[in-house]
């Protein structure tokens, strides 16, 4: 059964949403990589979309969104590079409206992604998306998930490759952020921050298992959606004193 669905991957996945047909820019661009590889479960795979639709029919979220004025969203479901990620269209919410059918979208995808972890892979694809001439986005950011290294193991054809991926990000001005799952990896939000992340305000939030997933996808998006100044304090960078 995964094997047909691995077969199934190799073509580009992508769900019809609302069609984004105005030559308006975006104040921002955002991307979700969600983690598809071997190393995630249907349950947790499950989990995640779900996660992430609640995100955005949560109260502080919208308020975000709002605030952010227009944004462009979308999602990639990466997995193993050899194949082809799964790919949501863009969706626009404009002053905090239009976010449920992005939800829906994300809690309807069907699962075709298994595999390597191949995270630049799966970045570069959430790339792809950003470089839509549509978009004129002011910001672009990419929010990646995972829950383990980039796998180095020999590929049958060339794919991208993680530092690939992040040179790309630097081209395009492209800001990645991540959320990393270290359930048994103590050091993977080293791991992140110093090959994953990339661009101006980059972080990493980690949590220890799925359970904290919600809270933390909550928390990731505000931050994202935050101005530059705001995202700078919530950095720590500027942390005014408690």
């Amino acid at each position: 059964m995964r094997k047909t669905l691995l077969c199934m991957a190799s073509a580009s996945f992508l769900i019809a949403a609302t069609s984004y047909q105005s030559s308006a820019c975006v104040d921002i661009a955002l991307v979700l990589a969600v983690d598809g590889s071997g190393s995630i479960s249907d349950e947790e795979y499950a989990f995640q979309k779900y996660a992430i639709a609640g995100a955005f029919r949560d109260r502080d979220v919208l308020s975000a969104l709002k605030s952010a004025n227009t944004v462009a969203v979308s999602a990639v479901f990466w997995g193993d590079g050899e194949f082809a990620a799964q790919r949501l269209d863009w969706f626009i919410i404009s002053g905090g409206k239009g976010a449920e059918p992005f939800a829906r979208a994300t809690e309807n995808n069907q699962r075709i992604v298994f595999g390597n972890t191949d995270i630049g892979s799966g970045i570069w694809s959430a790339l792809d998306l950003l470089s839509d001439p549509r978009l004129c986005a002011t910001r672009s950011v990419v929010n990646v998930s995972g829950d383990g290294k980039e796998t180095t193991a020999p590929k049958r054809r060339q794919v991208a490759s993680l530092a690939q991926a992040r040179l790309r990000a630097e081209h395009m001005g492209a800001t990645v952020n991540a959320l990393v799952i270290a359930d048994d990896m103590g050091d993977l939000a080293s791991y992140y921050t110093k090959r994953v992340i990339v661009g101006a305000n980059a972080f990493v939030m980690d949590v220890r298992t799925y359970a904290d997933y919600s809270t933390a996808i909550k928390k990731k998006l505000i931050r994202e959606l935050s101005s530059q100044t705001v995202a700078t304090l919530l950095s720590g960078k500027n942390r005014p004193p408690d």
